[in-house]
């Protein structure tokens, strides 16, 4: 499986254990069996696939950054060599 893959199944258990927290209320919460009995784990697999998640959202996030960041740099001395091609600032 290859790392896009695994972030859509990270992205898949999240909603399926939301949804299924969200089926579980103050009527059925005391009910023996079922996803209310282990909604303590329910909620921590969510959360671990969460953090996978947010480590790739992290990662993307810094590499935006650097890519602007570097575009910027290669505009701004575009525009610099553009305006003066021989070093002078015009002054």
């Amino acid at each position: 499986m290859n790392d896009l893959d695994e972030n859509y199944a990270a992205l898949q258990i999240i909603i399926a254990r939301l949804d299924t927290l969200a089926s579980i209320n103050a009527a059925t919460i005391l009910i023996p069996g079922g996803p209310q009995a282990r909604y303590h784990e329910i909620v921590e697999e969510a959360g671990a696939a969460l953090g996978q998640v947010e480590t790739v959202v992290d990662m993307l996030r810094e590499q935006l950054e650097y890519e602007h960041r570097r575009l910027d740099e290669a505009r701004d001395a575009a525009l610099k060599e553009e305006y003066h091609p021989d070093g002078n600032t015009g002054g």
